[in-house]
């Protein structure tokens, strides 16, 4: 994808994807998201993306939350891709119906989603191994930027 092309999809973005702006009612829901054992794994001026990996009937699943200011609803599910160089992790939600739950009182919105990976992917979420994540829901993306420690 050609230089411009990418400046234009992240143009195209802020149209689709409120800017959110970070209050201290922000801390409050990193800690309580912390409380139930998932961290923030990555942020960009859209949202915070947090991860962990969980175990669910003998299946491995990356459970992520999106705190965000924009409602997300979509009937085709999402993409979520991780890079580090060259190396790149590809994921679709294990389902299509996706639906955020909106907060007047703190004005986020809250999308939970599950992705299915292998013992093998679960691995790559050991270590600091990506630099940058990428979530796709209708044809729409944010590039996040992920934590180091």
């Amino acid at each position: 994808m050609g230089f411009f092309k990418k400046i234009d999809k992240v143009f195209a973005a802020s149209e689709t994807f409120n800017l959110m702006e970070r209050t201290e009612v922000d801390i409050e829901i990193e800690e309580n998201i912390k409380k139930v054992g998932i961290n923030k794994f990555a942020e960009s001026e859209y949202g915070d993306l947090y991860l962990r990996v969980n175990e669910l009937g003998g299946f491995l699943i990356l459970e992520t939350i999106m705190v965000s200011a924009t409602n997300l609803k979509s009937k085709k599910g999402t993409i979520l891709t991780f890079t580090s160089g060259s190396e790149v992790l590809k994921l679709e939600s294990d389902e299509n119906k996706i639906e955020s739950d909106f907060s007047n009182a703190v004005k986020k919105s809250i999308t939970k989603i599950d992705y299915n990976i292998s013992i093998e992917e679960a691995d790559n979420f050991k270590e600091e191994k990506y630099d940058e994540v990428r979530f796709e829901i209708n044809g729409n993306e944010i590039l996040f930027s992920v934590l180091t420690s």
